[in-house]
């Protein structure tokens, strides 16, 4: 986006127990389209990968009295970053920007905690949630049925956007030990995900509909979105193609 402009980074360990693992989000604005952004990194590694799949036993937290639980290891994640800069930040951009949209976006990990990060601005109400605009790429399940409910009833514009047979948005498991549901709405790409690939608005949240009707699940599926290696391109720098 050519008048986009990159605020502030933050890169904060988010590993509350065992070794040390990095979460990192930036914010951003832009005064052509009066929007303040607010994004999210994925998983940074396998040691990484290998605590947030140990900590799906440690269970969920819970989110608002009205808002459900999240899973643990998201819901660190989170406030790891929040009270690492994230909350200062937003609410200056807020003053110096009144009346933006604030846009919330993120990729595996990144678009949980993005998901956290759009809900709890709006349930504290730094932000209305008619300004906010939520979109995920590979997001896995976040909280349980009555958070999903309760991020429906809230937002507007919320989308999850599931390439193939991406094995992420599937995990954690949806019936286990502790029941996590996906909230809407899902956007599903059957196919390589090229710019003129067709789409499917799923409305159905997390029922045996669009990606849950994969039998078959892929990890290639999840670091490629819209036919970019999504840990490569940024690590080059997310040039300009």
């Amino acid at each position: 986006m050519p008048t986009m402009k990159l605020s502030k980074t933050f890169s904060v360990n988010c590993s509350e127990s065992g070794p040390q693992t990095n979460c990192f989000g930036y914010t951003a604005f832009d005064t052509t389209q009066k929007v303040v952004v607010m994004s999210f990194r994925g998983t940074d590694g396998n040691v990484q990968l290998v605590d947030e799949m140990l900590s799906f036993f440690t269970g969920k937290k819970p989110f608002f009295d009205d808002a459900g639980h999240i899973f643990t290891y998201f819901y660190d994640a989170f406030f790891f970053l929040w009270n690492g800069g994230l909350s200062q930040e937003i609410r200056t951009l807020k003053y110096q920007y009144p009346g933006y949209e604030l846009w919330v976006n993120g990729h595996s990990l990144g678009g949980a905690i993005a998901s956290i990060a759009a809900s709890y601005v709006v349930h504290s109400g730094l932000y209305d949630a008619s300004k906010v605009k939520l979109v995920t790429m590979g997001q896995p399940r976040t909280g349980d049925y009555e958070y999903a409910m309760w991020h429906d009833r809230t937002f507007p514009y919320s989308f999850r956007i599931v390439h193939h047979r991406d094995i992420v948005p599937h995990i954690p498991p949806q019936y286990g030990v502790d029941e996590l549901f996906h909230h809407r709405t899902e956007i599903w790409y059957d196919n390589n995900m090229t710019s003129t690939d067709p789409f499917h608005i799923c409305a159905e949240a997390d029922g045996l509909y669009c990606s849950n009707r994969q039998l078959e699940t892929s990890s290639p599926d999840h670091v490629t979105y819209f036919d970019m290696n999504m840990p490569v391109w940024g690590s080059a720098g997310c040039r300009k193609l």
